[in-house]
């Protein structure tokens, strides 16, 4: 989220960098930000707003992600010419929690969250009745390789920069609380966030459908338990509405 950033000097690897590194002792602007250790986490304030409290920054409702991938539109242009999209095309992401970075492609797919994901039978209803709403609409999958996949979908291989680029010119989209929904945000394309366990008022977006089985746009957390296992478990139909709704 970081790379391109002109307001960025240089990001620490924790992992990798140590902490008396020259660059850190030397430096007068070393921020650590960790929102989930502070007041985010009792489920009231935005993931954004957080970080801005941590930051000294001032917090303003519109502000969205911002990633800087425009060194990736030629490489963008050629995953979709390869794949011979040449049409309308739209993006979608049932499952996630896997991070790219070091991702074994033979490794069994496992969530440290699934009930995030959108269950499998019912993503599968829904890239159906998209394909029979608009059968010349392709319809290309997020996701690494090792996770579930439906038909009428097409998986690309891409780096998240060029997926970036691939959403600024996609007709909408339909995800979970993952990377997708951030990234369309940042795209400024506009769809629908299925929500299971986590909280859309904390991490979501309001120009989208944000939706769960309890509820529609207007969080209330009088109907929320993370535990929950139909927060997911939204009506397929209800989901193509809402995306038609959304993209018209």
């Amino acid at each position: 989220m970081f790379s391109g950033n002109p307001n960025v000097k240089w990001v620490i690897d924790q992992s990798t960098v140590p902490v008396n590194d020259e660059k850190i002792t030397s430096s007068d602007n070393v921020h650590f930000c960790e929102p989930y250790k502070s007041n985010f986490i009792k489920g009231e304030e935005h993931l954004i707003e957080s970080y801005c409290k941590l930051l000294g920054v001032e917090y303003k409702e519109d502000m969205r992600p911002k990633l800087y991938t425009d060194h990736a539109k030629e490489s963008a242009d050629e995953v979709l010419e390869k794949a011979e999209i040449t049409g309308d095309y739209m993006v979608v992401q049932f499952t996630g929690g896997q991070p790219s970075v070091g991702f074994i492609p033979h490794n069994p797919y496992n969530s440290p969250d699934p009930n995030r994901n959108y269950p499998h039978w019912m993503a599968q209803q829904v890239v159906s009745l998209l394909k029979q709403q608009n059968p010349e609409r392709t319809i290309l999958q997020f996701g690494l390789p090792n996770e579930p996949q439906y038909e009428g979908a097409i998986m690309l291989d891409a780096s998240f920069p060029v997926w970036h680029e691939i959403l600024k010119g996609a007709e909408g989209f339909i995800g979970i609380d993952s990377s997708l929904q951030h990234m369309s945000a940042s795209a400024e394309t506009k769809g629908v966030v299925i929500w299971g366990s986590t909280r859309f008022n904390q991490f979501g977006y309001p120009e989208n459908a944000n939706v769960n089985f309890h509820m529609k746009d207007t969080w209330d957390e009088n109907k929320f338990s993370g535990a929950d296992p139909r927060n997911a478990m939204v009506d397929p139909a209800l989901v193509v509405q809402l995306y038609m709704e959304k993209t018209k």
